[in-house]
């Protein structure tokens, strides 16, 4: 009987299991959030099947670095929208997939909340990054609102990642920087898209190989077209001696600081190197203006220090000399209280039992020359 109650069981569990809710239990995404409810269970995508909502974002995203993802549909009130969360690998990727998918109908908004880092999106469609965590919302009308954004950002926070994001934006001069039109990349294949030097045979020219991570930016840099932007690439490694060996490279596949346009087939750019950071720029002609824009690139590394600390001061010479004197005069009465003492006890001892305790005869021994006939008694000595 036990045993068909216990098959019994299994069963019931089994058919729960195979429901689309059981699934759904499995979602990042919650089931509703500020009067926004989900219209059906959320579909979890593969990173092999990223192409059905990522599209021609979808190598990029592989090779950023991404886990899976998932596309829900919600209604409010008549109103719909998509959500498509994207669990990439680590807030790195996470803010390299939301650069590049940012566009130019995309402005960066105040983030919604503080659980979101970096927000962007136009009347339509909003892109969030919490953590590792982006997500794409969009909708064929109006997007949910930015309060509603942070009600679902708040219900995510939980799962994300809160590793830092990438330092690597400090860098960046501000002067002329075309905002919005930063990209974090991390492989080869984005790279080829937001640069336009391209090393033919060699597709990571750049050395992502040896753990580097690029930032490009457009610039709209004084005495340039106005439909003209120069593109300014960052890249950093993990050494310096890294960074200093692919700065040596970098000749072999690009014209670099020639100020032609073309040498031997291969694109021109002007550059330089700051500790671990090589600064790469393009779309300019001026020898001048691009070593003068790349000047303001400095590499500093800040060293914090969240230790307890408390304030010291110097004593004054009149405080060390006094401390000199009273310390040497307390160390040589010191000094003499301990010769005293122990000579008093000596004295002591032998007045009260003499021979007994101390200089007694018979371990005394004494080494004679023989200079005369006369012995030495060690009796003579006391």
């Amino acid at each position: 009987m036990k045993g068909k109650t216990l098959l019994a069981v299994l069963f019931l569990l089994v058919l729960l299991g195979a429901t689309p809710w059981a699934f759904a239990a499995q979602s990042a995404l919650p089931p509703s959030f500020n009067g926004w409810t989900i219209s059906t269970p959320a579909a979890q995508i593969s990173a092999r099947n990223l192409d059905s909502v990522a599209q021609d974002k979808a190598d990029i995203f592989r090779e950023y670095g991404i886990s899976s993802a998932e596309k829900a549909d919600y209604a409010q009130n008549g109103q719909a929208a998509t959500v498509i969360l994207y669990k990439m690998s680590d807030p790195s990727a996470a803010f390299g997939a939301f650069t590049f998918l940012r566009n130019a109908n995309l402005a960066p908004i105040p983030a919604p909340g503080d659980s979101v880092a970096f927000a962007a999106g136009s009347q339509s469609r909003a892109i969030l990054v919490i953590g590792n965590l982006l997500l794409d919302i969009s909708s064929p009308s109006a997007r949910p609102p930015d309060r509603d954004l942070k009600v679902l950002a708040d219900s995510l926070v939980g799962q994300a990642d809160r590793r830092p994001f990438p330092p690597i934006t400090d860098f960046l001069p501000k002067a002329g920087l075309v905002k919005g039109s930063e990209v974090y990349v991390l492989g080869p294949r984005a790279l080829a898209q937001v640069f336009p030097i391209s090393a033919q045979g060699r597709p990571d020219w750049i050395g992502f190989g040896r753990s580097a991570e690029a930032l490009v930016a457009r610039y709209h840099l004084e005495g340039q077209p106005k439909n003209e932007d120069a593109v300014l690439l960052l890249a950093e490694y993990p050494t310096q001696q890294v960074a200093a060996n692919q700065y040596d490279e970098l000749a072999h596949w690009i014209s670099l600081n020639t100020g032609a346009a073309q040498t031997d087939g291969r694109t021109a750019a002007f550059g330089t190197r700051s500790s671990v950071l090589i600064a790469l720029l393009s779309g300019i002609d001026s020898r001048e203006r691009a070593s003068g824009f790349l000047s303001q690139i400095h590499y500093a590394s800040d060293v914090t220090w969240n230790e307890s600390s408390h304030d010291l001061t110097d004593p004054s010479i009149s405080t060390i000399v006094v401390g000199a004197i009273v310390d040497s005069g307390s160390i040589m009465m010191l000094a003499l209280a301990a010769g005293i003492g122990f000579g008093g006890i000596r004295l002591f001892m032998k007045l009260l039992l003499p021979g007994r305790v101390f200089d007694r005869h018979d371990q005394v021994e004494i080494l004679q020359l023989g200079l005369t006939s006369k012995p030495v008694n060690s009796k003579d000595f006391y």
